[in-house]
């Protein structure tokens, strides 16, 4: 079992696009796979057929909570949920710390049944995007293909070099994915920066921009399901084909 966070901290990088999109591509290919949605709006539960429930791994790390009532089913075979809950805001500093806390050991707790986990993260610098660092085995960093998609990524870098030195020494950064690409100047110019500036780290595939992707969601389907033959579901297949290399695995199971 792998678990796989995305992390951006700037809004609009695609994160729980390229969630989804993944969860489906490795779904069709055979894997048993997890999402866990870490961002309180739920975009990622809502876009899965999923809802909000009242217990969560916050819930589920103080023992007494059953992992069938943590887990959902979604509207993608193959795909599990555990969706957005009420909890993951506490109120007061000293409950921050201690619901991040409750994180990681929820994770600790969650049993060996799924190939992959992926997990989304809200687009903000705290507990919720920095817990998952201190229990995964793996980080990818979607980007949007433009100028200020620079800094999400450098600051992304800095929470997982401090993760390995503290809490986390497996942890690494998997791949940089360059989202929502079109057939610009300045799209090619990003794409070249990020590569100059973070070598062999960002994916050789990218994800072009397509209608299909901003349609997905309100149908509560993966662009893998919803347009199957679109450009966007192809690059999908491709990023998690690329990935799956990355973490050794190339069989049906990781």
């Amino acid at each position: 079992m792998r678990t796989v966070t995305m992390s951006n901290n700037k809004g609009g990088s695609a994160k729980t696009t390229t969630t989804v999109s993944l969860a489906s591509a490795f779904a069709e290919m055979g894997f048993r796979v997890l999402v866990i949605d870490l961002d309180p709006q739920g975009s990622a539960t809502f876009w899965l057929g999923g809802r909000e429930s009242p217990v969560g791994l916050v819930e589920f790390s103080e023992g007494g909570v059953r992992v069938a009532r943590l887990v959902q089913s979604s509207s993608t075979p193959g795909v599990d949920l555990i969706p957005t809950s009420p909890s993951l805001v506490p109120s007061g500093e000293k409950r921050l710390n201690d619901t991040g806390l409750a994180l990681v050991r929820g994770f600790a707790r969650l049993p060996d049944y799924w190939d992959l986990i992926l997990v989304d993260t809200p687009p903000t610098v705290g507990y919720l995007s920095l817990a998952p660092l201190a229990a995964s085995d793996h980080v990818v960093i979607p980007v949007e293909a433009h100028a200020l998609a620079m800094q999400g990524v450098a600051s992304v870098m800095t929470s997982i070099k401090r993760a390995q030195a503290r809490v986390n020494k497996r942890v690494d950064l998997l791949g940089v994915v360059a989202c929502r690409v079109n057939a610009t100047v300045h799209t090619r110019d990003v794409i070249a920066q990020l590569r100059a500036s973070y070598g062999a780290t960002v994916l050789e595939q990218t994800v072009r921009e397509t209608i299909r992707l901003a349609e997905a969601p309100g149908r509560r389907m993966s662009i893998i399901r919803y347009a199957p033959w679109s450009a966007a579901a192809q690059d999908y297949r491709a990023v998690a084909r690329e990935l799956l290399t990355r973490m050794g695995g190339t069989a049906s199971r990781v």
